[in-house]
């Protein structure tokens, strides 16, 4: 199925350079990943199809556009602020099942802004709202599976500094409080 599917080949293309340099361990995390942005994709042109018919029967399409303005801005803030460095590496699959649907309602809400302000504007600006919604999609998903790469970092560092901290004691350095 994937070799037929254009959402796959869009994403291993714009994966390319993380599918390329990975180890084993990153590449299996990045297909994963991949995965995770093919369902919230094809959901997300589902979406927009819904928004273009519910759209068009529609009166007031500047309440539409309005209302929309709050979830992409709480999704879009929330989805980032998550970050995989500070979820340990065994809770990797709750992880990517937060950022899958915090993903989707930030992109499915972008989608059902762009198709509802696509719709009531001229032509000559669909292809402009098409890039920065394009844009905004492929920016995500690359900042998401680099993050997604330094999963368990932070548990990483805190283990070492707190194993740090033991041996400057045990040679009698006093490691600074405010440091």
């Amino acid at each position: 199925m994937k070799n037929i599917d254009p959402i796959y080949w869009f994403l291993r293309l714009i994966l390319l350079k993380f599918i390329a340099v990975e180890r084993a361990e990153g590449r299996e995390f990045v297909l994963q990943n991949l995965e995770k942005h093919r369902k919230v994709l094809w959901l997300d042109i589902i979406g927009g199809i819904l928004v273009y018919f519910g759209v068009k029967g529609s009166g007031d399409i500047n309440t539409v556009v309005l209302a929309l303005i709050a979830p992409v801005t709480v999704m879009g803030a929330a989805w980032f602020a998550v970050s995989f460095g500070a979820v340990p590496k065994k809770l990797i699959s709750e992880a990517m099942s937060i950022t899958f649907w915090m993903f989707l309602g930030f992109t499915l809400s972008l989608t059902a802004m762009f198709v509802s302000v696509a719709y009531i504007s001229p032509i000559v600006l669909w292809p402009v709202l098409l890039v920065i919604l394009l844009a905004a999609i492929i920016s995500c998903i690359k900042y998401d599976t680099a993050d997604g790469l330094k999963a368990g970092l932070d548990e990483a560092v805190l283990t070492h500094t707190r194993y740090a901290i033991e041996y400057y004691k045990k040679s009698g350095i006093k490691p600074a409080k405010d440091a």
